[in-house]
């Protein structure tokens, strides 16, 4: 407890002293009964103060959790009336926890740099990475071995899509020649969306020059206002800032709980309904309910947009996503996704009707105001998708590992969520022990993901693991034995844990 903590106590107990005495003699004129009774408590008062001080129970009364609890919860509210914004509360608690002084009116930029400069070299975001094609990707010098690579099939290492790439690039050039509606298609282009469309059993697809443009793209080009944009909990930023965009009212549902969607849907109202689920969650590796989805959008004839990015090359038999992965009995109206993952590229892409394709050739934000996907990263998505086509080997390794990897992880007690996927989100509740975790893993020669608030609850931080079809047993077996060091290596602040969840922050 810091100086100031011990004034505000000693004010506090001035007060009720000084207000005690005022009252009785108050008291003293108006009934001799009442007089008598509070003399008494402020004897009785006055007593307790004497012995609390003389024997040190005060200092025992601080440490009491009921006493903590109190302090921590009076932490938070004067954090939560402080902060600018959602981000910045949470930065701000994170400095309560590290025991970081916090400025009257500080500013987010100095919140959020404090906690970055504490952990200096340590700190787990942005740090630099090079020879990602080797068997082991250098960081900071040293070579490790990376467990979080987007890269499922590992095709960002194969010799074929780095050729066809390269390829692209000589036939076209490395940038581009203006946004496609102005400045006309690249056939290149044209011929990647027509095997996408092929390989996702759609009609027509349109690629962007990013995932997040084309998830953006996908809500907020077809969401006016007045209507009602349906979206699981759980959905993806890009999803949400699309939504933003539209102007639609936004309504969220309990994660995969289509029963409290058309509870929701029931208590609102709207022009057109769209309802928005993904196929493979990224920071849980669970994968959404389509068909309940798909029941509860015809009921109420609304459209349904299925998020893809994580989905495709690692689930369904042939590596074609959710819609396969329910053997097509049920679909999805439009999809979004990225080349970022199993595709080993970048860029996205919308798959759906030739009609919603057009349409968003015009208003799809993401192609008419960016510059169109470059050739280097069309050529690689080709090239993937036609390795995914002729291997699906590839596709069912990968999810013979994800099943080997996920009980390997529950045996040794981890908390991975309800993953059923490749993702792997290895769960903990104390972020301070997270970034300790991070720290360790990367000395002994692994290097991890580290997830925490906003992008998950702030007593649910992870390691985003991830499962490849490259992987072998041994390999994984080795993973989740560093696990085990790591988290023996660095405890775990309960008191501190139990406190947030008890007070549901």
């Amino acid at each position: 407890m810091d100086s100031r903590d011990h004034r505000l106590i000693r004010k506090i107990l001035q007060i009720v002293l000084a207000t005690l005495a005022i009252l009785t003699l108050i008291l003293i004129f108006v009934s001799h009964f009442a007089a008598k009774i509070s003399f008494f408590i402020l004897i009785k008062v006055i007593l307790l103060k004497f012995v609390m001080n003389h024997y040190g129970w005060d200092k025992h009364l601080e440490n009491t959790k009921v006493v903590k609890k109190l302090k921590f919860l009076w932490k938070m509210k004067k954090i939560k009336t402080q902060a600018k914004s959602i981000n910045q509360s949470l930065t701000l608690m994170a400095k309560s926890l590290l025991n970081l002084p916090i400025d009257e009116n500080e500013e987010e930029v100095k919140s959020y740099l404090d906690i970055k400069n504490l952990y200096g070299e340590d700190w787990p975001f942005m740090v630099p990475v090079r020879r990602t094609r080797d068997p082991q990707v250098t960081v900071r010098g040293k070579k490790v071995e990376c467990v979080s690579s987007y890269s499922y099939l590992d095709l960002c290492r194969n010799e074929q899509v780095q050729e066809a790439a390269i390829n692209a690039t000589k036939d076209y050039s490395s940038g581009n020649h203006g946004p496609r509606m102005l400045c006309g298609n690249l056939e290149i282009l044209e011929s990647l969306e027509k095997r996408l469309a092929r390989f996702l059993n759609k009609e027509s697809a349109l690629v962007f020059s990013s995932g997040y443009l084309a998830c953006m793209s996908c809500v907020a080009g077809v969401a006016r206002k007045g209507d009602m944009l349906l979206m699981d909990k759980l959905c993806h930023a890009s999803l949400k800032a699309g939504a933003k965009l539209s102007g639609a009212n936004i309504v969220y549902f309990r994660h995969n709980d289509f029963k409290d969607a058309e509870k929701k849907i029931k208590s609102n109202k709207y022009k057109n309904l769209i309802m928005v689920i993904e196929g493979v969650y990224s920071m849980d590796g669970d994968i959404g309910n389509l068909p309940e989805a798909r029941i509860v959008a015809d009921k109420y004839k609304a459209l349904l947009i299925l998020d893809e990015a994580h989905s495709l090359g690692a689930i369904g038999k042939t590596g074609r996503g959710t819609e396969e992965f329910y053997d097509y009995k049920v679909q999805a109206d439009i999809v979004c996704g990225s080349f970022t993952k199993s595709l080993a590229s970048v860029g996205g892409y919308i798959a759906c009707s030739k009609n919603y394709r057009e349409f968003y050739t015009f208003y799809g934000q993401g192609v008419v105001f960016s510059a169109p996907l470059s050739a280097y990263h069309a050529g690689a998505a080709d090239k993937a998708l036609e390795i995914i086509e002729n291997n699906p080997i590839l596709v069912t390794k990968l999810q013979e590992n994800s099943k080997y990897f996920r009980d390997k992880f529950r045996e040794n007690k981890f908390d991975i969520g309800d993953s059923c996927t490749c993702v792997l989100p290895v769960i903990f509740r104390d972020t301070i022990q997270c970034l300790g975790m991070h720290r360790w893993l990367l000395n002994n020669g692994y290097f991890t993901s580290l997830v925490m608030a906003p992008a998950c609850s702030i007593t649910a931080p992870r390691f985003r693991i991830t499962a490849s079809s490259s992987l072998n047993k041994e390999e994984m077996d080795r993973i989740v034995d560093i696990f085990i060091k790591a988290r023996e290596a660095v405890k775990e602040n309960k008191e501190l844990t139990e406190m947030l969840e008890e007070m549901k922050i």
